[in-house]
Parts: structure tokens; C-alpha cells; sequence
């Protein structure tokens, strides 16, 4: 029967560790996938016959056999498009690349199971416009927005904030090496008459600056909702953006019309795992910035003591030694779009 939780991660994910943990605290056997040790340090093997696939994955100390595995859970990796490469290369490292790429997209696919992070839902739920125009339908406030980099589009989206500041901030928190060395843009705004040129070197996310009482951090797993209030208005390098320095932070209890719009946007993009940035305004209103559909959490419960990893676990093990359940579930969900198996049981 299905018993093992696969965790496709890194060598170097203290959100794994943790979970880990937790499920050898439970007795659930657990595999962890390095995508980046394969082919060098493990092997993939996929079996074709008579309409199923079946296989299993192997390193050094363990083996898994792909019908064995009842959660698999996409945390984070490196490497894991190492497919895409020139066609017309002829080097040999870039030939065992395109091999190994294309042996892992088969055995994302090919894992007939519940998944927390499926790598194609995660990469539709990453998309940044979509986001915004899902939360909107799904009844959040969120703000205008220009996603461009072009200085005259930027300029005049700028003209009709009618004085308000104009926010500017990354589609992707990548750090960065410059004359200042190395950081992480964070999100700043646009001085009015400030000449646009440099807009046009990448695109950005322009939006009007909103005012802020706090900052919401809200993790969902599964069915529940953790939030956590950060005080990141008394110092000036967290006032933009709260990841500017150290702040204060607390629970917080969102209210149900708020937890009932979060729950509908989960459903839009077939996700059951997500961390998402709210703000809190000075006259009390909840306004939607962005969700990671596979981010940081694990900082709320050493500070805050959340349950985090409990949750993570208690998700991943629904089917745990259950596979006429699991066996009703995915065919449940094989029904439509394969976005479907990333929604909650």
C-alpha cells in the first residue's frame, strides 16, 4: 500500500529538515529527491507497459518504487529544467542534461498521487498578473496595476496616480551583483520627474504605493490559515518592504470575508499550499500583493510558534496507508485539467 511521502528538495532546505523530522517523529517513511544529484548521484527509472507507468527512484542509501509513494511534496530545487538547453549543442554535458530534464518532467507527470506543489500548477500559480486578477475575482482589494518595461506606458500610468507615489518592485525576488555588491531588490518608489530611461532594462511591477498600518505574512496549508501581523511601519528601511530589517511581529487573526477570499483563491489556481503578502491599511482594510505558491514559512513557527510543520505533515500523510482513498481521490481528479492535483482532499 502507498506509505512513503516523496520531498523533491535540496540539500540545503531547513523546511525539509523539519518536515523530515516530523514524519520519522510519526514513523512515516519518507524519500528525499535532490534533483540536482541525478544522474550523477541517483538514478531514475521509468517502466511502460500495457497503458501504466511504474518505476522508482534510487540513491546511495534508499529506494522508492513510484506505486509506493502516497504525497509528494515539490519544496525546492535546482536544476530542475536542466532540459532546456541548445538543440544543436555538442557538448556531452549539455546532451546529459537535456536527458536528465526530460527523465524528470516524465517523472513529475508520471507520479500518479497527491501532490503539494505539482511543478506546472506551481509554475501557473507563480505568474504574477494572474495573480492579481484571480485575487480581484476572488473578492480581495488589490491595487492597480502596470507590469512593463516601457518608459512611456510607465510614465503615463504614473500621471493617473494623481500625485500618489508610485511603487516599483521586482516580478522576482532574485538578488543581485552590483557596484553595491550583493542584494535583493526590494520594493521601492518612483520620485515624481524622475527621468524612466532605466525602465526599459527590465520589466517591473508599477502599482500606487498603499499606505500601510502592517503587513500581513498568511500561510495556508491545506484547509487552515496562520497569518502574522509585521509591524514594519516605525523604521524606515522596513516601511516599503518589510524584509528591509528586522521588525516585530505577531499572530493575527484574519477576518472570516477574508479567510473566505483566500480560500476561493487557492480553488482558482488548484493549489492547497501557499504563503501570501497582505497589507493592512490605516482605515482597516485587507489589500492582496502577491502569493508564493511555494514560499518561506518555516521563520513563523521558531518565532511565532505556529504549527506549521504539524500542518505540513498532517497534509502530507491525508492518505497515508489509505489507498482505496488516495485511489479514489486521483481518479476524482483526473477528471479536467492536471491543475486539479494540487487541490485540496
Amino acid at each position: 500500500m502507498p506509505s512513503t511521502v516523496l520531498i523533491i528538495t535540496n540539500d540545503h532546505d531547513s523546511h525539509a529538515d523539519h518536515v523530515v523530522r516530523e514524519l520519522h517523529r510519526r514513523d512515516i517513511p519518507v524519500f528525499r529527491f535532490h534533483p540536482e544529484d541525478f544522474p550523477g548521484a541517483c538514478s531514475v527509472s521509468i517502466e511502460i507497459q500495457d497503458g501504466r507507468i511504474d518505476g522508482e527512484i534510487k540513491n546511495a542509501h534508499h529506494r522508492v518504487a513510484l506505486r509506493d509513494v502516497c504525497a509528494a511534496w515539490f519544496r525546492r530545487s535546482r536544476n530542475l529544467h536542466m532540459g532546456r538547453v541548445n538543440a544543436t549543442s555538442e557538448k556531452l554535458a549539455d546532451y546529459v542534461n537535456a536527458q536528465s530534464g526530460a527523465t524528470l518532467a516524465a517523472l513529475f507527470e508520471s507520479l500518479h498521487t497527491f501532490w503539494i506543489g505539482h511543478p506546472l500548477v506551481l509554475r501557473r500559480a507563480d505568474v504574477k498578473a494572474l495573480q492579481l486578477a484571480e485575487a480581484s475575482k476572488a473578492g480581495l482589494k488589490t491595487p492597480m496595476t502596470l507590469i512593463s518595461n516601457d518608459p512611456v506606458r510607465v510614465a503615463a500610468f504614473a500621471q493617473t496616480l494623481r500625485g500618489a507615489e508610485c511603487a516599483l518592485k521586482p516580478l522576482h525576488a532574485i538578488g543581485v551583483t552590483d557596484d553595491r555588491g550583493y542584494h535583493l531588490p526590494l520594493t521601492t518608489t518612483i520620485p515624481p520627474g524622475q527621468a524612466l530611461d532605466s525602465v526599459a532594462l527590465a520589466p517591473s511591477i508599477f502599482q500606487p504605493y498603499v499606505e500601510k498600518e502592517s503587513e500581513l505574512r498568511c500561510v495556508v496549508i491545506g484547509e487552515k490559515i496562520f497569518a502574522a501581523k509585521i509591524h514594519s511601519q516605525g523604521d524606515e528601511r522596513t516601511r516599503r518592504d518589510w524584509r528591509g530589517a528586522k521588525r516585530s511581529h505577531e499572530i493575527f487573526s484574519l477576518p472570516d470575508h477574508v479567510e473566505a477570499s483566500i480560500r476561493r483563491l487557492m480553488r482558482a489556481f488548484g493549489i492547497n499550499f501557499a504563503s501570501i503578502d497582505m497589507i493592512l491599511t490605516p482605515e482597516g482594510e485587507f489589500v492582496f500583493l502577491e502569493l508564493n505558491p511555494n514560499g518561506q514559512w518555516l521563520w513563523l513557527e521558531l518565532e511565532l510558534g505556529l504549527p506549521l510543520v504539524a500542518s505540513m505533515v498532517d497534509l502530507l500523510t491525508t492518505y497515508h496507508s489509505r489507498p482505496r482513498e488516495l485511489a479514489e481521490y486521483m481518479t476524482a481528479h483526473d477528471h479536467g485539467a492536471r491543475v486539479a492535483l494540487g487541490s485540496s482532499p
